[in-house]
């Protein structure tokens, strides 16, 4: 008989839906300066709206005050977060650009599938243990 942790393992799925989360950084009128200032992995669509709001709130701080308005009212507290969160139920992307000066600032978020990590050697995946660190892909940025 195998102990009910190994067996859980065993029942838990190999792929799980998910959703990617990534925040760009590109400056404007110059093609090929994107550079991903972070990622982040969520489970479901809800908190992927819940990370790109708290995001868009941090950054109205130093927008103009128009901007910031509409940021906030149309979509940290508007209906702009619920169309996106209705479009990523049904399996679409979403994004939110912000232009506060010479850099356009985008989130973006993509509905994917993780595979689970399987344990080597008798230790639990490295997803348990470490965060993964990003790795940037500018021209001047190296990997962490």
């Amino acid at each position: 008989m195998t102990a009910p942790t190994e067996q859980a393992a065993h029942t838990a799925p190999l792929i799980r839906p998910g959703v990617w989360c990534e925040a760009i950084s590109t400056y404007s009128g110059a093609p090929g300066t994107a550079t991903r200032r972070d990622g982040y992995a969520v489970l479901d669509a809800e908190a992927a709206i819940r990370w790109i709001r708290a995001e868009a709130r941090t950054v109205a701080s130093v927008l103009g005050p128009q901007q910031a308005e509409f940021v906030l009212d149309q979509w940290v507290d508007g209906p702009g977060s619920a169309r996106a969160y209705a479009r990523l139920c049904e399996h679409g992307d979403c994004s939110l650009t912000l232009y506060p000066g010479i850099q356009e600032l985008t989130w973006q978020a993509r509905p994917v599938r993780f595979l689970r990590l399987a344990a080597v050697n008798g230790r639990p995946p490295c997803g348990r243990r470490h965060r993964p660190r990003l790795l940037l892909t500018g021209r001047g940025d190296r990997a962490r």
